[in-house]
């Protein structure tokens, strides 16, 4: 590979540049970020842990879609790490600058945006693949790999969840992605699948209890984004399709109550200081409470249940589990993993030409999923598949 630009600097850049420095080796990476003190972080910990060829830093507003594609020119592939709102403007650039690109998702509405210029990437001769973190990303490419295998399905459900291996008090959770995402997961409506129609479920109305492998009992809900493009995929075909986030339990309780009493609220109020936004207080308490102070460990995981029937009327259940846990030599996060590692997995592999269709593809349909699979246990990820009939 030659060059790659790495657009974000937060968090899940530090696995994605990890990744495809390590499995690549390019001759240059350019790290983008609207706030160099973000890159020159970043720069270090990839010198720290890897031998990167070429490191540049690049001051960019993802938002510029000029500045954007000039950036690009050159480069064999874009690694989109940055928030999903600039999700569609880095399509637009790429497609400017003929330049293939992945994401990382996490907000539906923005990857149906994205899959609607699918035309634009095929005439300018590229693939584009959004939503390829971890849930949406991987849980999209289990589901995938279900339905190659099924003609119909009656149930699909996908819990998912990065967690710490020891949650503490009040809240067993830290903070392990962009906060203002995390938020939306708990406030956003999401569109699942039941009686094969789309339905609209506000997180936390429902609440499943449960027990999975290693983390034993938990609690379960429905999260924005996480199915993604998944119900419009399959509609047809699926009958009941879910997707559902995990925690410990007391998590929920205290999200669903900040929720309702108006922590989240975007309208300004007014108080005796002024006026303010609940939300922007409450994301700048939480975000520095949540954030973890080192030496945390966690697990992230993936289980997917699928019950359906083949072509020639087989009924099967086929079931998919991926867990990855936190790397103490590099300090990495198993949540950085998990999602870095998936965008950056997904852009060698249409690099490489693993991935040959052009234009924008949601990941169900555009990863190749038992190559997926290989690459994933190069990465010293936990990972089974099983089909039984019933």
């Amino acid at each position: 590979m030659n060059k790659v630009l790495v657009i974000g600097c937060g968090m899940q850049a530090y696995g994605a540049a990890l990744d495809v420095i390590k499995f690549s080796n390019p001759k240059e990476v350019i790290l983008a970020d609207a706030f160099p003190e973000m890159t020159t972080k970043l720069i270090a910990f990839l010198e720290k842990h890897t031998k990167p060829q070429k490191l540049t830093a690049l001051k960019l507003d993802a938002g510029d879609i000029d500045a954007t594609a000039k950036a690009a020119q050159g480069c064999d592939l874009i690694l989109n790490t940055a928030p999903y709102k600039y999700a569609v403007d880095i399509t637009k650039a790429a497609i400017k600058a003929k330049v293939p690109m992945v994401d990382l998702g996490g907000d539906t509405d923005m990857v149906l945006k994205q899959l609607e210029l699918s035309n634009e990437a095929k005439a300018a001769g590229i693939t584009i693949i959004p939503d390829c973190g971890m849930g949406p990303g991987m849980t999209n490419i289990t589901v995938g790999h279900a339905m190659e295998i099924l003609d119909t399905a009656d149930e699909i459900i996908t819990r998912d969840g990065g967690i710490p291996t020891n949650g503490k008090p009040p809240l067993n959770y830290h903070l392990v992605f962009n906060m203002e995402t995390l938020t939306n997961e708990y406030t956003e409506m999401t569109t699942q699948m039941r009686d094969g129609k789309f339905i609209q479920i506000m997180p936390m109305e429902e609440i499943e209890q449960c027990n999975l492998p290693v983390v034993g009992h938990v609690e379960a809900t429905h999260g924005m984004g996480m199915l993604s493009t998944l119900p419009w995929t399959y509609k047809g075909r699926v009958k009941n399709l879910e997707n559902k986030f995990v925690r410990y339990p007391g998590h929920l309780a205290f999200w669903k109550a900040a929720r309702e009493i108006g922590f989240f609220s975007k309208e300004p109020i007014k108080t005796d200081n002024g006026m303010f936004q609940p939300r922007a207080l409450s994301k700048a308490v939480l975000e520095k409470f949540l954030m973890p102070k080192g030496g945390e460990k966690d697990i992230s995981f993936i289980q997917t249940i699928s019950k359906g029937t083949t072509k020639d009327g087989k009924k099967l259940q086929i079931e998919h589990w991926i867990a990855d846990y936190s790397d103490a030599v590099t300090g990495l996060t198993s949540m950085q993993r998990s999602t870095g590692f998936t965008g950056a997995m997904v852009g060698q592999m249409i690099v490489s030409g693993a991935i040959k269709e052009k234009g924008v593809l949601p990941p169900e349909l555009g990863v190749p999923k038992m190559a997926f699979f290989d690459l994933i246990k190069t990465r010293g990820f936990e990972f089974n598949w099983s089909q039984k009939e019933i």
